[in-house]
């Protein structure tokens, strides 16, 4: 576990309420819906896609915020969009990388979870994953960066 404090990101976002049992419906296709608009708008892309999730907690038919987040070079006014830009805040995370399958998630959240309890923080209700390197043919080559939000 690494503690990291995030400074605030442009981003270009989708956002929606969902539940584990329903998020599939999302995967992949509004990623690429980001990157199509990002290109449109002449958007400066300047990270990897960011999912955000405010209120889950595991619970499968727990509804909760999901954001999919492209970070964007900021620009005063997009033509046509379906989506739109905002700065996510400033985060303090507990944070570590799952390098393979997504299948290896429930494992790193179950290490990051019982360390921030027992360094005594409080966790705030937001996660986010950053999907680094995404390989959907080839699952172990992934990387992925989890933060869980803590209060400071």
């Amino acid at each position: 576990m690494q503690l990291k404090t995030i400074q605030p990101i442009h981003v270009l976002y989708f956002e929606t309420q969902t539940s584990f049992n329903e998020i599939s419906e999302h995967i992949r296709h509004v990623a690429h819906a980001l990157y199509r608009d990002a290109v449109k708008n002449d958007l400066e892309i300047t990270g990897p896609v960011y999912w955000i999730y405010n209120g889950a907690d595991g619970n499968p038919e727990t509804v909760f915020t999901l954001t999919i987040a492209l970070p964007v070079s900021p620009k005063p006014e997009l033509a046509n969009s379906e989506f739109r830009t905002k700065y996510l805040e400033k985060f303090e995370c507990a944070t570590d990388q799952l390098y393979g399958g997504w299948d290896g998630f429930r494992e790193v959240y179950g290490q990051l979870i019982p360390a921030i309890l027992s360094n005594n923080l409080t966790m705030s209700g937001e996660n986010r994953e950053i999907y680094i390197n995404l390989d959907f043919e080839n699952p172990d080559r992934n990387t992925t960066e989890i933060q869980i939000g803590i209060l400071k």
